[in-house]
Order: C-alpha cells, then sequence, then structure tokens
C-alpha cells in the first residue's frame, strides 16, 4: 500500500465510524426525549386527575362550613389506575407514584376513609419539579384553586 492509500482507507474508515457514532448516539438521544416526554405526559394527567378529584370532594373548614368549589369533571377509577400504572412504569424513583397515592388517599385495604388534604398536592408537585429534572422545590402560597372569584357580574346588580 502506497501512503495515499493508506490516507484514503483511514478516511474512510474514520468517517464510516464518526457516522456510526453520532447515528447510535442520536438513536439514545431520541429514545430518552421520548422516554422524558411519556414521563411528563404521565405527570400532567396525575396532576389533572388529582385536581378533578378535589373539585369533586366535599371541602369543609374547621368549622365545619363547607367550601365553595368549582365544579370539573369526575375522574373513574380505570382513570386513575391507568395513570398510575404509567407513572410506575415511567418515573425512575418511586417519590411521584407515592406522592400520587398520597393525594388521593390510596390506602390498600383500609376499611375507614380518610380525609383528602389538599396541602398534599405541595410534596407532589415538587416531586414531579424533582422527576422531570425541573429544579428546586417550589414554594406558593396557594396550595390548591378552590374557585375563582369572578367578581360580581351585571345580572347580579
Amino acid at each position: 500500500m502506497n501512503g495515499f492509500e493508506v490516507i484514503f482507507t483511514a478516511v474512510i474508515t474514520s468517517g464510516v465510524v464518526t457516522a456510526l457514532t453520532n447515528w447510535y448516539l442520536r438513536t439514545r438521544e431520541l429514545k430518552e426525549l421520548r422516554r422524558w416526554e411519556l414521563k411528563r405526559e404521565a405527570c400532567l394527567e396525575a396532576l389533572r386527575i388529582v385536581d378533578s378529584r378535589f373539585s369533586d370532594y366535599q371541602w369543609s373548614d374547621p368549622e365545619g362550613n363547607i367550601a365553595r368549589v368549582d365544579p370539573q369533571e369526575s375522574v373513574s377509577t380505570a382513570d386513575v389506575r391507568s395513570c398510575f400504572n404509567k407513572l410506575v412504569l415511567a418515573c425512575e424513583k418511586p417519590d411521584v407514584p407515592r406522592a400520587f397515592e398520597a393525594c388521593l388517599n390510596l390506602n390498600l385495604g383500609a376499611n375507614k376513609a380518610i380525609k383528602l388534604d389538599m396541602n398534599s398536592v405541595i410534596p407532589f408537585r415538587n416531586a414531579i419539579r424533582k422527576e422531570l429534572g425541573f429544579g428546586k422545590k417550589l414554594t406558593t402560597n396557594v396550595s390548591w384553586i378552590m374557585y375563582l372569584n369572578r367578581g360580581i357580574s351585571e345580572k347580579d346588580t
């Protein structure tokens, strides 16, 4: 082999190796992105389910006065099961599925009903933020929005 053939072979081999490496890395990156998207969709669905369940729940203050809650569509047990399965399959750590369980009080085998706690959505959101890589815990003044104050409309006057 002369010098030209050696260089030509090295260039061709180098190009093939680079192309294969790039293909492999891109394929892996796409798989990771798809997994993240599945996880994100499962988490958003779980938040929607918690919102729906909370809006369907009869909240009261410490004195027993019923709180006003804007209605939202009801959620079926099948939807809760499906979402829980998606969370368990997509999340890398158990924090999000466990926080979902806590929000809905999914106590398997419990014979007595336990009151829901609207503040349970705060650690749930933070577990989702952590799972999706959105950074530190986020605190807000409102744990869950019960209703929107729409003010007085013209027909109320």
